[in-house]
């Protein structure tokens, strides 16, 4: 809690510090960050910052929560009119995930590549860092047969770096130049990411697909093997 008199002025001063911290975090990395370089940039000194913040990774905290709760409510707003169980709130999820990170890039870069002293837990982030929300919602869907039957851990975990794996491509190089476009005719109309997250969700809807897992015996069929992993069948006489 600030050790300031007026609670407006010192929640308007701590806002200001927290934005100061993350320009620097996100310009020049945790080496740069320092409370002098803080204070420098919103008119205090050094020692006034102890006022508001314990020390240097209290403010580094602040940053990343404040990042992570903004990327939460994202997500929530993405989903809010979608019932649970439907895949597509499972979409919803992926394409809030790519426009906060087009939308708060600094932020984003914050949240997943400052590395603190003492990594924290994942169930120490708001809202499991997004995980929890992306959890229910695969649950759900696999519950009401829109998502085959598979680990919901191991499915969120798959479309969560998926998805952040071109969020962070996207940040990093230009998917709408000639070189990834060409003449294919999914980019002749141009490619945003935002598209190319559209075209990614074929991808994810048949690959999720549930899948008969009857098992089919005869000679040259193939038969499930009760996980949903398709595999050739043997003959009926034990050969292959």
């Amino acid at each position: 809690m600030p050790k300031v008199a007026d609670p407006q002025r010192a929640a308007e001063t701590e806002a200001t510090i927290i934005e100061a911290a993350k320009n620097i975090l996100a310009e020049n990395g945790l080496e740069a960050l320092s409370m002098r370089a803080v204070g420098a940039r919103v008119g205090l000194s050094a020692t006034a910052l102890y006022n508001y913040f314990e020390n240097k990774q209290a403010l580094v905290d602040r940053v990343v929560a404040r990042g992570f709760r903004r990327f939460e409510s994202y997500l929530w707003s993405a989903v809010e009119s979608i019932p649970a169980g439907r895949l597509e709130r499972v979409r919803a999820l992926g394409a809030a995930y790519i426009r906060f990170a087009m939308e708060n890039e600094q932020y984003f870069k914050i949240m997943f590549t400052i590395q603190p002293e003492d990594p924290r837990e994942i169930e120490e982030l708001p809202g499991q860092g997004g995980r929890r929300i992306l959890r229910d919602s695969v649950a759900d869907a696999i519950a009401a047969g829109e998502i085959r039957e598979a680990d919901p851990d191991l499915v969120t975990l798959y479309l969560w770096s998926s998805v952040h794996g071109l969020a962070t491509l996207s940040l990093a190089c230009d998917f709408t130049g000639e070189c990834l476009c060409g003449d294919h005719e999914w980019a002749r109309d141009g490619l945003t990411v935002e598209g190319l997250y559209d075209l990614f969700g074929g991808f994810l809807a048949d690959g999720l697909k549930p899948r008969d897992t009857g098992r089919v015996d005869g000679a040259g069929k193939r038969r499930m093997d009760g996980k949903g992993n398709g595999r050739d069948a043997e003959h009926r006489d034990g050969t292959t």
